[in-house]
């Protein structure tokens, strides 16, 4: 039998709307919005330009860590970053390009995502440390990605999930055998050669069905990770547990993710009550409706 999984990216981000430059410019400017200018708070300024270190530290603030020697160079070079971008920002306003309805809507959008994480934020900031019960709970309820965690040595190849005949290739897999996906590849992409990867139960979705205790060397598997399908066969299985001291931050942290998100569904629910909001379209309406009946449940 193949197991088809869509494999867990590492860390999760929330979907982009614009830049990085667009969405800290923004920021700024909304957290700045309507206040007056300190000319102590200034740190650039020019004929009809400046930039004030609110501005400097908000696009600071969205950088990942350096080193300690590398944070003064960071730091100049972040400025002259920002002095550029503000400068052809401003460029562009004054050409009108803000109201160009493609970049008028990227600056709606981005605003918006900008807010309604804010909002979010007042709802979430503070949600109480998981208790240890429910840490335990957690912990016992997911086997495949703690107790008895699995390590998978993959012998797989690795495909653009936007291939036009990409379900030729996981349909060979899945009626044949391994051999006859690599024939299969080799006829139409000469020269591909397989990879062997290790992959642990925990990078694979939540097995509540038990499906990954079933796997073992010579099993087939097919997954997907951004833009590509992998499709392989186990050479070998081991069991490599983590212990509950190593998990527990790893828990804490999807817990608290939980009740984020059961927070967020909650208050949407009531704006939508309060707004009455419904989707007058027909035809979005109908798939909305179709895409709710067909949601899992959980």
């Amino acid at each position: 039998m193949l197991l088809s999984l869509v494999l867990h990216p590492l860390a999760r981000c929330n979907r982009p709307y614009a830049s990085r430059g667009l969405a800290l410019a923004l920021a700024a400017g909304l957290a700045g919005c309507g206040a007056a200018k300190n000319p102590e708070q200034l740190i650039v300024k020019g004929d009809k330009f400046e930039i004030t270190l609110q501005e400097y530290e908000q696009l600071l603030r969205g950088l990942p860590p350096v080193t300690k020697e590398a944070v003064a160079p960071m730091r100049r070079a972040v400025l002259q970053e920002l002095i550029d971008e503000k400068l052809l920002a401003e460029a562009a306003t004054g050409a009108g390009m803000d109201r160009d309805p493609a970049n008028s809507q990227a600056i709606a959008a981005a605003k918006r995502n900008i807010l309604a994480q804010a909002y979010v934020h007042t709802l979430t900031g503070n949600v109480p440390k998981p208790s240890e019960s429910a840490v335990e709970r957690y912990y016992n309820s997911r086997p495949a990605l703690f107790g008895s965690r699995r390590r998978f040595v993959v012998e797989e190849y690795v495909l653009r999930s936007d291939l036009p005949d990409v379900r030729s290739y996981v349909e060979t897999l899945d009626h044949g055998d391994f051999a006859t996906l690599a024939t299969l590849v080799s006829t139409k992409i000469p020269g591909m050669q397989p990879a062997t990867v290790t992959r642990f139960s925990d990078e694979l979705p939540d097995d509540r069905g038990g499906m990954l205790e079933k796997l073992g060397a010579g099993s087939n598997i097919v997954y997907q990770s951004p833009g590509q399908i992998h499709l392989g066969r186990i050479q070998s299985a081991t069991v490599e547990p983590v212990a509950l001291d190593l998990a527990r931050p790893r828990i804490e942290q999807s817990l608290a993710a939980e009740r984020t998100s059961a927070i967020t569904a909650a208050a949407v629910k009531t704006l939508r009550k309060s707004r009455n909001v419904e989707i007058v379209n027909a035809n979005l309406k109908a798939a909305s409706a179709s895409n709710t009946q067909e949601a899992p449940k959980s």
